[in-house]
């Protein structure tokens, strides 16, 4: 995948506004899955839903895995 950093980029800015407490990124073929762990109270299909609209073209909404809250 091109721009895998931009990717990477957007979820640490993520991180750093306290959105999420941490993510994993990875490739399998041509797909890109996203692991994301909550920081709030944030209901998981919204997270989801905004970590796909930050990575257009990158990540299918499908494709990102919100883990139990740490």
């Amino acid at each position: 995948m091109k721009n895998l950093g931009a990717a990477v980029g957007a979820l640490t800015i993520m991180v750093r506004s306290g959105a999420i407490l941490d993510f994993e990124l990875f490739e399998s073929g041509s797909e890109v899955f996203v692991r994301v762990w909550p920081a709030g109270d944030l209901e998981d299909s919204r997270l989801r839903r905004q970590v796909a609209a930050l990575l257009p073209g990158y990540v299918d909404e499908r494709h990102v895995t919100i883990e139990a809250r740490r």
